[in-house]
Formats: C-alpha cells, sequence, structure tokens
C-alpha cells in the first residue's frame, strides 16, 4: 500500500489535536513548510501547548512520515479588553 499524502496526513493530525484530551483544541493550523510540520493557532494552557509536538509526532509515525515538527502555537493573553464595553 502507497503511503499517504502529506497533505492527508496533516489532516488527520489536525483531528487529532482537536479530538484528543491531551490537546483538544479547535481551529489549529498544520502545514508543512520546508519538510517541518508546523503547527500555529491559540492554545488554552501550558500543558495543553506541551502536548502538541508529542501528539503530532505520534501520528506522523502512525502513517510512516519523519519530519520534524515546529510549535508555533501561543497562549492568548488573559488581560483585560483594550476598549470601553459596547453600550447598547
Amino acid at each position: 500500500m502507497d503511503p499517504l499524502p502529506i497533505d492527508e496526513v496533516l489532516l488527520h493530525v489536525r483531528d487529532t489535536l482537536a479530538t484528543d484530551g491531551r490537546v483538544g483544541e479547535l481551529g489549529l493550523e498544520v502545514m508543512c513548510e520546508d519538510d517541518v510540520v508546523v503547527v500555529r493557532g491559540a492554545i488554552s494552557t501550558e500543558v495543553r501547548q506541551g502536548g502538541v509536538c508529542p501528539l503530532v509526532m505520534e501520528v506522523l509515525r502512525e502513517f510512516d512520515c519523519e519530519f520534524p515538527v515546529r510549535d508555533d502555537t501561543h497562549i492568548p493573553s488573559a488581560a483585560a479588553p483594550d476598549r470601553e464595553p459596547e453600550q447598547l
């Protein structure tokens, strides 16, 4: 059986990042840039962020893909809004 194209493997990675409890984040971008799998987007906690690379590497291994992984995710600041509340 021929290996899946990397674009299809990355769809599996994205789905796993959204559904696996170690990360569980929707809306993360997963792409291949210069033979490196890059994950971008907002993560809610440091614990979840720490699970990104191990989980991505686990899925890549399932599909016999050997790519380095770079985590470009960030944890948004919980600071107060920078504008006044909307008046209705």
